[in-house]
C-alpha cells in the first residue's frame, strides 16, 4: 500500500515537470512573436524568465532527490511484494514444506523486508497507520479482522491514540 502512494507522488511530480518542459517552450513562442513590439512584449518576457526559473528549479529537484529512480524503486518492491503474496499463498496451499524450501523462501522474505524498510524508512507514521488499516481489510476477505494491539475496526475508522492502526482503542491498557 505504501510502495502505491509513493509511486503515484513521484509520478505525478515526474509527470508535472515532463509537461511544463513541452508546454512552457510551447506556449512562450506563440505569444512572444504575435506580441513581439508591442506594450505586452515586456510582460511576456518576466512570465518567461518567471517560467524558465521555476522549470529550471524543478528539473533540478527533481535530479537531486532521484524522483524518476525512487518511482522505480518502489514500483520494483510493490511488484516483489506481490509475488511474496503468491508465493506465501502457494506454500500454504502446500500441505508439505521441505525444510530447505522454508528456508529459501524466509531468506528471501527477509531480503525483500530489508529492501521494504530502506526504501520506506522516512514514511510518516500516519502513512504507517493507513497501512496498517489497508493490510487489516484485505487481510482475510469477507471478514473483519480488528486491530491486534486496540482493537479497533478498521471499516469504522474514528482517528485514536493506537500507533499501530490510528483508531481510537477499544482495549484499554494496562
Amino acid at each position: 500500500h505504501l510502495h502505491q502512494k509513493y509511486i503515484r507522488k513521484y509520478e505525478k511530480g515526474n509527470l508535472l515537470i515532463e509537461f511544463l518542459t513541452l508546454s512552457v517552450p510551447i506556449f512562450y513562442v506563440a505569444p512572444r512573436y504575435i506580441l513581439k513590439g508591442t506594450d505586452w512584449s515586456y510582460y511576456i518576457e518576466i512570465v518567461w524568465e518567471f517560467l524558465a526559473v521555476s522549470l529550471l528549479v524543478l528539473a533540478i529537484l527533481k535530479s537531486v532527490y532521484r524522483w524518476y529512480d525512487r518511482q522505480i524503486s518502489h514500483t520494483i518492491m510493490a511488484r516483489k511484494n506481490e509475488d511474496v503474496i503468491r508465493e506465501t499463498d502457494r506454500l500454504i496451499a502446500n500441505e508439505k514444506i521441505s525444510n530447505e524450501t522454508f528456508d529459501v523462501f524466509h531468506m528471501l522474505v527477509k531480503d525483500f523486508d530489508a529492501e521494504d524498510k530502506r526504501l520506506l524508512n522516512n514514511a510518516l507514521n500516519k502513512d504507517k497507520q493507513e497501512a496498517n488499516r489497508f493490510a487489516l481489510k484485505n487481510l482475510k476477505p469477507g471478514t473483519v479482522t480488528s486491530c491486534t494491539i486496540c482493537g479497533a475496526n478498521p471499516w469504522v475508522f474514528r482517528k485514536g491514540s493506537c500507533d499501530a492502526c490510528g483508531g481510537t482503542p477499544v482495549y484499554k491498557k494496562n
